[in-house]
Parts: C-alpha cells; structure tokens; sequence
C-alpha cells in the first residue's frame, strides 16, 4: 500500500470518497500518500479539519439525559488533532479507557462545547442533543 488508511469512516463519506475514485474495504478507506501527511496551515483549514475529524471519530454524549450536560468525544488520540483544537482555544482533555489501549480526546467543559457547535457546526443527529445544545428553538 502506498499510502495511509482512515478506519471507521462513516457510510455517507464512504458514498462520497467512492465517487472521487479512492479505494474502499468495508468502512475503511485507503488514501494517496499525499494526503497522509496533511498538516493545516490557515484557521479555515483547522476548522475544517477538525470538522471531519469530527465526522470520522466524534460524537455527542449525555451521561445523564436529565443533567444537560453535553460533552464531545473523540474516538481518536491524534497528536495534531489536539494541536488544532487548542490553536482554536479549546481545551482537549486526552485520555485512554481502562486498558490503557485506546485514546481520546475530550471537550468537556461548557463553553468548549458551546464554541465547538458555533465554530464547528457538526451534524446533530440525535433530537435530545440537539435541545441539551439550544440548537431546537422554543415554541
């Protein structure tokens, strides 16, 4: 192979990475060595990239449906992903689960979060998040 391979991608970006020709195995999509080496330069490109970062590995969690609380999860440990969250002013807690095995980055403080969905402006799938972060306007 020569290139890097994006693990996990999610089926509508799988459709899309089709359409422009890369090669696809299941839900991993094998891109040109060019691309594996990608480092943004401008704001736009950090917003950018951080917004696919969250595509590929993000989600939305609520412990507790009834608390309010959101927090952004990262399902991804990257180095320059972190470095972009905090060149944009986030605060990136960076964690492992129990075994030690898998990272994660996290945002978990409010403001954080608040400024990820005004800056970001990820896709909101789920109708309970989507009201914990004042995106439903009330009637």
């Amino acid at each position: 192979m020569n290139g890097c391979e994006a693990r996990g991608v999610k089926a509508f970006l799988l459709q899309w990475f089709n359409a422009l020709g890369f090669e696809i195995r299941g839900t991993t999509v094998v891109l040109p060595k060019s691309y594996c080496k990608y480092t943004p330069k401008t704001v736009l490109e950090h917003v950018y990239f951080i917004k696919g970062a969250f595509e590929t590995y993000g989600e939305f969690f609520m412990g507790d449906p009834h608390g309010g609380e959101v927090i952004i999860i990262f399902k991804s440990g990257s180095k320059k992903l972190a470095k972009s969250l905090r060149l944009l002013g986030f605060s990136p807690l960076e964690t492992t689960d129990e075994s030690g095995a898998s990272r994660y980055l996290v945002l978990y403080e409010r403001p954080d979060v608040r400024r990820f969905v005004k800056l970001i402006k990820p896709v909101v799938e789920e109708a309970h998040i989507a009201k914990a972060l004042g995106l439903c306007p009330q009637r």
